[in-house]
């Protein structure tokens, strides 16, 4: 069986495959759809229930309440996928030049990392949003540079068992330099590791975009994301207005474990390709 069909006979990874699509399609494709006007605010419209015209109804400044869960949808995923990539990135080619390389560079690369552990990765978010404009682009490189430590520890032990093996034995002997053998080789062979690791690292960043936007430190206005409407949100909760908490808070929950439901199948499906 290939690794796509032993996906495919999990059913909770092929359930959280289809409600991401489902997800992509109405943050990307719905405002083409159902299109409302989410950069000038109508106060006179303000926090009105749902039904009407406004399925959702509308926020304290008189946005539409669906509309703006899906554009705060498309700044969280992309926010999410850019800092998973850019996280697995760096992780892989550290760790994989740690476990290649050995000896001391090995010992002075991992410290980095433990140390870097050490600090809660929330922390310096903060302290970073504190000290630049935040936006898509600057959040998530922020996020993808203090998330790609775990990575770069599950590549290194990766990279300590592929560099036992024959092949790399044979092309180290026939004079294939570090580099090559690393980028060439030991990374593109590891494509299992780095898979399931990216599904799992762009989940962790959608919820840190949720905690920083949570604390105010989220894109600018008028722009949003689900943490942001979650924090607007939170203001009016004795106010009956559940509207403005339950959608952003229902979407973080689904998007955050359908991908993990889709990492959960793919180590499973690599893993039974590892062992045989």
């Amino acid at each position: 069986m290939t690794v796509l069909s032993r996906l495919l006979a999990r059913r909770t990874a092929v359930a959280g495959a289809i409600l991401l699509v489902l997800v992509v399609l109405f943050c990307f494709l719905g405002p083409l759809l159902y299109g409302t006007d989410q950069s000038h605010t109508d106060l006179a419209s303000a926090r009105l229930s749902p039904g009407g015209g406004h399925p959702l109804g509308t926020d304290e400044l008189g946005y539409d309440v669906l509309g703006r869960l899906m554009v705060a949808g498309r700044t969280s995923l992309i926010i999410g996928v850019l800092a998973g990539l850019i996280a697995t990135a760096i992780g892989a080619v550290w760790g994989a030049v740690a476990g290649y390389t050995g000896g001391w560079l090995d010992t002075v690369l991992m410290r980095v990392v433990d140390t870097g552990v050490a600090i809660p990765a929330l922390f310096l978010l903060l302290v970073a949003a504190t000290l630049v404009t935040p936006s898509v682009g600057v959040l998530a490189l922020l996020i993808g540079c203090v998330s790609w430590l775990v990575p770069a520890r599950l590549m290194r032990a990766e990279t300590v068992s592929l560099r036992e093996r024959d092949y790399i034995r044979a092309i180290t002997v026939l004079g294939a330099g570090r580099t090559r053998v690393v980028f060439r080789h030991i990374i593109p062979n590891a494509i299992g590791t780095v898979a399931v690791n990216a599904t799992f690292q762009i989940a962790d960043a959608i919820l840190l975009v949720a905690y920083v936007s949570f604390l105010g430190l989220g894109v600018p206005a008028p722009a949003t994301d689900w943490g942001a409407m979650l924090s607007k949100g939170i203001t009016y909760t004795f106010d009956g207005a559940w509207w403005l908490i339950l959608p952003p808070g229902v979407a973080i929950v689904l998007v955050v474990c359908a991908i993990n439901f889709l990492g959960d199948g793919l180590r499973d499906a690599f893993a039974v390709k590892g062992r045989r």
